[in-house]
């Protein structure tokens, strides 16, 4: 079965993954862990804000936006890591959330007001 959600712990994981601090078969380290941790509200706050998405509980992450989330919240994590954080990474994500979130025509007639 498909999984329709995913966690704020399987958001922590990817983002470690997409940041090389976790592979397969290893598990995370609870300071990087916590690192990372510290940075999914700022981030979920700060997307909500700008009207890109809105992700009411980090622990019900609608699988469709998990990989874009992830890999945002690895670019902000990135300066924790010794690397540098991307704006064309962020510009990337941010405009697939926006595109995944957007709402889809139906096609169907409008009645008159």
């Amino acid at each position: 079965m498909v999984d329709v959600t995913k966690t704020r712990v399987d958001l922590i994981e990817r983002a470690a993954t997409e940041l090389g601090a976790l592979t397969s078969g290893q598990s995370l380290e609870q300071e990087d862990s916590d690192a990372i941790d510290n940075l999914v509200d700022p981030l979920l706050q700060q997307l909500s804000i700008d009207g890109v998405v809105e992700i009411g509980d980090s622990d019900a992450i609608e699988s469709q936006y998990f990989i874009a989330l992830a890999r945002l919240l690895a670019n902000e994590a990135a300066p924790s890591f010794g690397q540098q954080s991307s704006p064309d990474v962020k510009f990337a994500n941010e405009t697939q959330l926006r595109k995944l979130s957007s709402v889809k025509p139906t096609f169907e007639t409008q009645l008159g007001v």
